[in-house]
């Protein structure tokens, strides 16, 4: 396999730094006020001294994170250090873009608003049933079908209803008389159950579960990892000025024999940044597991290329995309997860408060003058 260590991030280019104060994130840490804010810095302190991480850095440089807002694991995934530490946004800010679309935010937070609202203008996965409260509420026919043995067999995706993260998602293939489940906890990581015995499974869950159709993904992200559906993060913001929608930055995610049977970055897979202006992936790197700390050209279980592939269509995509944010005047921030296939794509969510070490572990949002604006124009950055 093709691979190379990592190193601390170089801003590298002739184009100029952003307009950002010298320590600029002490200055924000030390002014931040309201009740939500003080609330997420009570949390962030909570998570910096959970942090396995801690442990293996300096008191120096917990010192540093800390002031600034870092999470310990930052050292090891960012390489930050006094140099380059201005350009990355923190954990704290991080969290704190959840505040940004405010009341609409809603739409993100409930995979059924989510459908409701989002399939309007575009496609998004069928939803066949919600489980809460111990019971099965259908969407239609399709799942009485399936439990009663009349549905011939189909895949499907059952996660939870509201929040994101990528944990405790099952993938179930029935056919007339059984289901086998397939998912990413440790324990019970396949199971097989008479398609009748379903619905008890599923709404036995702690919370609120929804079940959606499998999307089969096109050809370009198979290829990459046959395994898992690979998806593209895409993060979007209304421009501070021309109040238009603007892709921002992207990747291309990939599953790993870690993260199987999903590709999610915090479990092993796999970040391909996209090159905006051809579609281009670059290296992938992983936050976690056997794979981190390397630089992928080509895929570390499979050999397949990775670094110098295009995303098809790309500029359709882009620009579908951004069409659809119209749509949505209200909404100011998101990171779309998306599923390539041959006709396009397919939303399969979208996040209000998007994770950004799957960008940042292969360059600094804040070298980007336009993210820049609207973050300070957002009271995230100090101005």
């Amino acid at each position: 396999m093709n691979e190379f260590a990592i190193t601390a991030c170089d801003p590298g280019g002739s184009a100029p730094l952003p307009d950002l104060p010298e320590d600029h994130h002490r200055h924000f840490m030390a002014n931040l006020s309201g009740v939500e804010r003080l609330s997420l810095l009570k949390r962030f302190t909570l998570d910096f001294h959970a942090d396995p991480d801690l442990g293996k850095i300096s008191e120096e440089q917990a010192e540093l994170l800390y002031e600034r807002g870092f999470l310990p694991e930052k050292i090891r995934l960012y390489g930050l250090n006094r140099d380059n530490i201005d350009l990355y946004l923190s954990d704290v800010q991080r969290w704190l873009t959840r505040l940004v679309n405010g009341p609409y935010s809603i739409v993100f937070n409930n995979k059924v608003l989510f459908t409701q609202v989002f399939g309007r203008y575009c496609r998004v996965p069928g939803i066949i049933a919600i489980f809460r409260n111990g019971r099965a509420i259908p969407y239609g026919e399709l799942w009485d079908r399936i439990i009663s043995g009349q549905d011939s067999g189909r895949m499907m995706v059952a996660k939870p209803l509201g929040g994101g993260g990528g944990g405790s998602v099952y993938f179930i293939r029935t056919d007339r008389h059984h289901a086998v489940i397939e998912t990413n906890d440790e324990e019970g990581a396949r199971v097989v159950v008479k398609v009748s015995e379903l619905a008890e499974v599923l709404a036995a869950q702690e919370v609120p579960f929804i079940l959606n159709d499998y999307i089969q993904q096109g050809d370009f992200t198979q290829a990459l990892f046959p395994l898992t559906v690979n998806t593209l993060r895409v993060l979007v913001i209304r421009h501070p000025v021309t109040r238009q929608g603007q892709v921002i930055r992207a990747v291309q995610r990939i599953g790993t024999s870690e993260s199987y049977p999903i590709d999610n970055f915090s479990l092993g897979g796999l970040s391909a940044e996209i090159n905006l202006a051809n579609g281009e992936l670059s290296h992938a790197v992983a936050a976690e597991g056997k794979h981190a700390g390397k630089r992928w050209e080509s895929h570390p279980d499979t050999g397949e290329k990775i670094s110098e592939k295009r995303v098809p269509h790309w500029e359709d995509i882009k620009a579908d995309i951004c069409r659809l944010f119209e749509n949505l005047p209200y909404i100011k921030y998101c990171g779309f997860d998306l599923i390539i296939d041959d006709d396009g794509f397919i939303v399969l969510e979208g996040n209000s408060y998007s994770q950004v070490r799957l960008f940042q572990m292969s360059s600094p949002l804040l070298d980007n003058q336009v993210l820049v604006d609207f973050y300070k124009s957002e009271g995230l950055l100090v101005t």
